[in-house]
């Protein structure tokens, strides 16, 4: 029998393991804060530029149903302010996406072991593409046959063909990503540059010269290099790369951050003419895909990026119930927003209704069904995973203080004492 402390029930073996014990949660947490995961704090401008990014979507995507480009799923009567809002923010806005995705991949590391990392991108990536590809993005491609080629077939008869021609991915003929290829993209990102990010992690690696407002334009002139590389669809995964590991750099040290804040207007200052000037370019001769044009699109799109960061830091950085709810739900939103846009814009577009008054009744149900629909599937255990949902956190069971109080048994009276059992 284990000697006792002498005024002590404990015995002195217990006391010992209690410590022992202590000492391990000490050294765990210790080792936690070493790897940086104790000093972890949301970054709550990040989750706002994502959101808003997400909200973008509906307005962007419907003004794509206008604008004067003609590949797209259904279109209507060229608008020039629908044109104007997709050529001045497409040059910029995905790469945003994949910046600020790069940016959660080191905050993710700082907390997750790789193979955490691995198989949560695998779960809330990988899994959502293929359920948006085989359920979500087929509606797109009908109606796309239904409104260009007057296809007159039920979609149960369009869905053989569409799954069998892999010939080419456009809007019109064969299985597409659709909108969802920056998902695919991101998900093939995260697992080639993982080793290239743990390695920044483990290393404790930060680019402080990205905090020199010159210096940080200099990316700009390796992305212009990358976009030379072969594209896959029509978008070069090499270039995204560069946004994710960029960001991922940024994210490594607040300092940076707080450099982009204090030189955001000097981003602005090169970001509004770049913009200025290649609208002006794409309303007059179009579109071009040169060395000459990426050597100026390049710095322009990385300037916007700096100035949209530094101008988020300076006014985002803080909590709101739209945000807690809304980064929930933007994921979802993303796989659906686009969906139920192009089967309104179909029943729209039959009718004589007058382009100003279309845009706002194809956009605003096409928002409203992706949170209704997003509402429905964060209630639905079997959608979730599908979506990229974690699981819904179990409530916490009140801890009993003892089998008295677990069984309901009343309290002593007052006035009255208790003997504690031997």
């Amino acid at each position: 029998m284990p000697d006792q402390r002498p005024g002590d029930g404990t015995p002195r073996r217990s006391r010992g393991r209690r410590r022992r014990h202590r000492g391990a949660g000490a050294a765990c947490r210790a080792r936690l804060a070493d790897r940086g995961g104790a000093e972890v704090k949301r970054k709550d401008y990040i989750d706002w530029l994502r959101n808003l990014a997400i909200l973008f979507l509906f307005p962007f995507h419907t003004a794509r149903i206008f604008n004067d480009n003609p590949e797209f799923y259904v279109k209507g009567p060229v608008n020039t302010l629908s044109s104007a809002l997709v050529n001045i923010s497409s040059f910029w806005f995905m790469p945003l996406l994949f910046l600020l995705a790069g940016m959660s991949s080191y905050y993710a590391l700082r907390k997750r072991s790789a193979r955490s990392y691995a198989k949560e991108r695998y779960l809330r990536l990988f899994i959502p593409f293929l359920f948006g590809c085989l359920v979500i993005v087929p509606p797109q491609a009908y109606y796309a046959m239904r409104f260009h080629n007057g296809y007159g077939g039920s979609y149960a008869d369009f869905l053989g063909p569409y799954f069998t021609d892999f010939s080419h991915w456009t809007v019109l003929t064969g299985i597409s990503p659709a909108h969802l290829w920056f998902i695919l993209f991101l998900f093939l990102i995260s697992i080639a540059a993982l080793p290239l990010m743990l390695t920044v992690v483990r290393n404790r690696y930060t680019p402080t010269w990205l905090d020199k407002p010159v210096l940080a334009l200099a990316p700009a002139a390796g992305l212009a290099l990358l976009s030379f590389l072969p594209e896959i669809g029509g978008e070069n995964i090499f270039v995204y790369a560069g946004y994710v590991l960029l960001g991922f750099l940024i994210a490594t040290d607040d300092s940076i951050i707080e450099a982009l804040e204090g030189n955001r207007r000097v981003f602005l200052c090169v970001a509004v003419p770049g913009a200025i000037g290649i609208l002006i370019e794409r309303f007059t001769i179009g579109s071009q895909a040169n060395p000459l044009s990426a050597a100026w699109h390049y710095p322009v799109c990385w300037a916007t990026l700096l100035a949209v960061l530094g101008y988020g830091k300076r006014y985002l950085d803080r909590r709101s119930a739209f945000m807690d709810y809304f980064s929930r739900a933007a994921f979802p939103v993303y796989i659906l927003h686009q969906t139920y846009l192009i089967v309104i814009a179909y029943y729209v577009l039959q009718t004589d209704v007058h382009g100003a008054v279309a845009f706002p009744a194809i956009m605003v149900p096409g928002c409203c069904l992706s949170i209704a629909t997003y509402e429905i599937v964060r209630r639905t255990p079997g959608l979730r995973i599908m979506f990229g949902l974690r699981a819904p956190r179990r409530p916490s069971r009140p801890l009993s203080t003892g089998p008295r109080e677990q069984h309901g048994a009343h309290p002593p009276r007052p006035g009255t004492t208790t003997r504690p059992r031997p």
